[in-house]
């Protein structure tokens, strides 16, 4: 069960992703994934702006100064205009961003609200939410990786039943690579039969993904303590987990679960502009209709949601941005690991992909889903599926992610 978080109504979310993974969508499936993933688009934003502007607020003792950032390129031209303090590697670090900005993925897509302080303004911390693409991707990542886990799990049974049946200890069973190759692809045909089946979603742990909202604050010797009391009274945060990060990045990273005021939600619907949106995307037919459904989706949500804080000083800063722990190389490197090539893997990034995508798209149904686990497909069929979502029968264009 994948249970995003930072979202309301995560499990009845969790729910329709595990059908859809099984191919057995109830007939609710298409129009609940739209409310879902469209008000908690909105609702994300709401809660994460409030809790930012007061905790930024009570760090600097001051109304916190913040803008939007739509591309990671505005983020990090901000982070090295004003270094708070300067070293070597700082200096190698800020030369290279200046003689080489095409290096630095500076026009990937970012959701985000920078928060300053100072003229010339200084970076002291930043809001961001993961693009809905990121989203499916990171959904998939966790189905594939535990489905990865089962598939080895049973080809060593595979590999055990046939060292008992040779009369030899496994670890002395020598396997040809060809022979390798057909165990793993047996034990790939037992996963998907017990997808098949209806069994396999019933038997997965609860991986909840805590990310999607995720808060940055720049702290030093003089205000991690500072920030440290700020969080423990905050009385609607508490402590989920809680991790150091060592090596290329350096960080301390906590999850809190975070006490949603209801009442603010509410009295906070989304506008006429949001609305229309959202009524060209079939959540509803009419503003009524969208405020309605609004304020019951709201009332009828889970009392907290999560998400993670980090707190790094400038050079970690710096490092993870556009030095040797940049954010984008490490998303590169996950994407071409070989576990995520195999055409299981790829069926299921594709369908999460779909998934998010028709939420956000101007289809009001689907008749089936159309990418099935045990289906094999070419990656133009996958763009294909998309492009059909954000096409009018005419060939125009219709919403964009």
């Amino acid at each position: 069960m994948i249970l995003l978080g930072s979202f309301l109504h995560r499990r009845e979310l969790a729910e329709i992703i595990g059908r859809s993974l099984e191919d057995r969508p109830s007939p609710e499936d298409a129009r609940n994934l739209k409310i879902i993933v469209n008000f908690n688009s909105y609702i994300v934003r709401h809660y994460s702006n409030t809790f930012a502007d007061q905790f930024f607020h009570d760090i600097l003792g001051e109304e916190a100064q913040s803008f939007p950032a739509k591309t990671k390129g505005v983020l990090k031209d901000l982070i090295v205009q004003n270094p708070p303090f300067t070293n070597p590697r700082i200096e190698e670090i800020i030369t290279r961003y200046h003689k080489f900005p095409e290096d630095f993925y500076r026009e990937t897509p970012f959701e985000g609200q920078v928060y300053v302080v100072g003229d010339p303004p200084k970076y002291v911390g930043s809001r961001r939410i993961k693009r809905v693409r990121r989203i499916a991707e990171k959904c998939a990542r966790r189905i594939i990786d535990y489905m990865m886990e089962q598939i080895r799990q049973r080809a060593d049974e595979l590999a055990t039943e046939r060292a008992s049946r040779l009369g030899i200890p496994k670890e002395r069973l020598i396997t040809p690579p060809d022979q390798m190759i057909q165990e793993y692809l047996h034990a790939e045909r037992r996963v998907l039969k017990s997808i098949r089946d209806g069994l396999f979603v019933a038997a997965m742990p609860q991986f909840y993904i805590d990310d999607i909202v995720g808060f940055r604050a720049l702290v030093d010797a003089g205000t991690g303590e500072k920030v440290d009391e700020i969080l423990r009274n905050c009385s609607n945060l508490s402590l989920v987990d809680a991790k150091e990060f060592s090596g290329k990045f350096n960080a301390r990273n906590m999850v809190f679960a975070y006490r949603v005021e209801k009442d603010k939600l509410i009295e906070n619907p989304p506008n006429e502009a949001t609305c229309k949106v959202l009524i060209s995307r079939g959540v509803a037919e009419s503003q009524e209709g969208i405020l309605n459904l609004y304020r019951e989706f709201v009332r009828t949500g889970e009392e907290h949601v999560r998400f993670e804080i980090l707190l790094n000083d400038y050079q970690e800063l710096l490092e993870s941005e556009i030095g040797k722990s940049m954010h984008e190389e490490h998303i590169r490197a996950q994407r071409e690991k070989a576990e995520y090539e195999t055409r299981l893997a790829a069926n299921v990034e594709a369908l999460m992909i779909f998934l998010f995508a028709y939420a956000l798209s101007g289809e009001s149904d689907w008749k089936e889903l159309p990418i099935k686990l045990r289906g094999t497909y070419l990656p133009d069929y996958y763009e294909s599926v998309l492009r059909a979502l954000y096409m009018s029968p005419t060939g125009s264009l219709g919403l964009t992610m």
